[in-house]
């Protein structure tokens, strides 16, 4: 299994060399793994974004690939090192929630414990598990040492979970929250497509309400459509309703933020 994905995810940035140094440790362990970078621009300690961000993306990688999340600003505390085998994928990072959304999309198989794996490096830091830990232990799963070599098996219950709460649907309005952001300033909500169009169909006029006030669009296929500056809502790439700008921000014009309540009332 030495052409295994290894898809690395973290909140690193590229200023520091943290993102160089993980890949080195992974090809010094197994120099024909291949290795993508997922991003490595999620917001600082932010485990919600990492989970979510995760849950879209791994649908678009091959069974078997192996996802390193670090996002971790629980490291060198009592939090643990896991990996969690799904149906599909193995998930290496820590038990802090940022890996739950996809391990329950895809369904949990079994969850072990790494926090003190044989297949760590033998220093290991108290503020770098990204290299010490996940690093190391993802190489040796993709060279094929199974996982009840790995560590020790722990209950499927115990895993650290975090949820998107489903959106309040009536008539004519819908209820829910802001999810993610992109680097556009492009509002994704916790709306999927079946939800939102079970209200809304393409042409109609919504009301959109966030905590800058009120504001009218239309519910459309992209915020192309639209003219510039204008605001349009539509079903994103993922597969969730998304309010944009067109060429500006719509986070910035309605000071939206992850977690920001909004509310879509159908007018027409």
């Amino acid at each position: 299994m030495s052409n295994r994905i290894i898809a690395l995810m973290t909140d690193f940035g590229y200023k520091d060399p943290y993102v160089g140094v993980m890949k080195g440790v992974i090809k010094s362990i197994n120099p024909d793994v291949e290795i993508v970078d997922l991003t490595h621009g999620i917001n600082r300690h932010d485990i919600i974004e990492a989970a979510v961000v995760l849950m879209v993306s791994a649908r678009y990688f091959p069974p078997g690939t192996i996802f390193v999340v670090v996002v971790d600003p629980g490291v060198g505390s009592n939090r643990r090192a896991i990996v969690v085998e799904t149906s599909n994928y193995i998930l290496v990072g820590p038990d802090n929630g940022c890996l739950s959304l996809l391990a329950l999309k895809d369904g949990v198989k079994r969850v072990v414990d790494i926090s003190n794996s044989r297949y760590r490096l033998g220093d290991v830091s108290h503020t770098f598990h990204g290299r010490d830990i996940f690093a190391p232990v993802a190489a040796w799963i993709s060279r094929g040492i199974p996982l009840e070599a790995i560590g020790t098996e722990i209950p499927v219950d115990s895993l650290k979970t975090i949820r998107i709460e489903p959106p309040r649907i009536s008539d004519d309005l819908i209820e829910g929250y802001t999810l993610y952001i992109d680097i556009y300033g492009n509002v994704m909500t916790n709306i999927n497509e079946d939800e939102a169009c079970s209200i809304l169909k393409l042409g109609d006029k919504v009301e959109i309400i966030h905590q800058g006030g009120k504001s009218q669009c239309v519910f459309t296929t992209s915020f192309s459509i639209v003219n510039p500056g204008e605001v349009a809502c539509y079903i994103n790439s993922w597969g969730y309703l998304e309010i944009a700008v067109n060429n500006g921000s719509a986070a910035d014009v309605f000071g939206i933020i992850q977690g920001s309540r909004l509310f879509f009332k159908k007018l027409s």
